[in-house]
This record gives structure tokens, C-alpha cells and sequence, in this order.
């Protein structure tokens, strides 16, 4: 059993690399984003994100089919099947992404100026559902080639949009 006294460094963390020995909060934060991301089914990539509202976690997402679907991992998604190059035949694609679920999964005021967070920048179709969801900022660890067009997109719908250069 490893020692968790109060204020001692944990292995998989360590103060110069984390801002101080508890951390910082978007580390915090995208580490939850990247630990709901092993929840996903999806065979092409595998995303999660997290909304927060003072610091408090309200809902998680990952991407993944419908409830009461069969998983994208276990011949369900027709997208997956085929063998569609990543950015190609999404209509195709079963999958709900992480960020959608984790809308569906909180209510209006839950996300009322809350902050997503997000192990992958979002889709152009997830940037729609963020501008129109309450949602204050998005808070991204990795990007994608055209992800410029969905921040200044997501930007000029009014939300704070940072990328978290440091891996969570």
C-alpha cells in the first residue's frame, strides 16, 4: 500500500511539472477529460470531456454508440467497419462525441458559464452544440490539423477557447 500522508508527492506527479504539489486545476481537470477518454468504444479515437462550474465536476462524456446500441468496438459502428480514414464518412459513424454526451448528461444550469474540458479539441459539429449550450470555455489538451476554423468559430460565438500546451 503506498503512503498518502498529507502534502507527500505522488509518483505520477510531481510538483515541478504540475505547478505546485497539488497541482493546478486544468491539469486537474484534463486529467479527469483524459481518464472518462478510456470509457470510449470508438476504434478510431478515443475522447473524453468533463464540465466544470466552480470547480465542481458536473457531467462527463466520452465518445462512443447510443445507449442501448451495440459498442462501435464490437462491429456496430458501419463507419468503423469499413475502415474510413480518420476526418472521412462521418455519416457513417454511430458514435456520439464526448463532448455532446457530456451535454446530455448535465442540465442548463449545470453548464450556465461552466467549462468544458476536453482530452481532443472539438468537431466542427460539437462546436454548434457548444456555442448554443451555456457552456463559458473550452479547454483543450490536443488539437487536430483544421481545428483553427472551430476555435474562431467557437471565439466568435463568445466563448474563451485555450489549448493546454502541457499534457495532463
Amino acid at each position: 500500500m503506498t503512503d498518502v500522508t498529507p502534502g507527500a508527492a505522488r509518483p505520477f506527479l510531481t510538483a515541478a511539472a504540475s505547478g505546485g504539489p497539488r497541482g493546478d486545476w486544468d491539469r486537474y481537470f484534463l486529467t479527469l477529460a483524459e481518464a472518462a477518454a478510456t470509457r470510449s468504444t470508438c476504434t478510431n479515437r478515443q475522447v473524453g470531456a468533463v464540465i466544470v462550474k466552480d470547480r465542481h465536476t458536473v457531467a462527463t462524456g466520452y465518445n462512443g454508440g447510443p445507449r442501448s446500441y451495440g459498442h462501435c468496438n464490437e462491429g456496430a459502428c458501419p463507419r468503423s467497419n469499413t475502415g474510413a480514414a480518420t476526418g472521412f464518412d462521418y455519416s457513417d459513424c454511430i458514435a456520439i462525441h464526448a463532448e455532446a454526451n457530456a451535454i446530455l448528461f448535465s442540465s442548463p444550469a449545470d453548464r450556465q458559464g461552466a467549462t468544458l474540458y476536453t482530452s481532443t479539441f472539438p468537431c466542427w459539429e460539437c462546436a454548434k452544440l457548444l456555442a448554443n449550450s451555456g457552456i463559458a470555455e473550452v479547454v483543450a489538451h490536443a488539437t487536430y490539423d483544421g481545428h483553427d476554423r472551430v476555435k474562431t468559430f467557437l471565439q466568435d460565438a463568445g466563448l474563451r477557447v485555450r489549448v493546454h500546451a502541457t499534457p495532463a
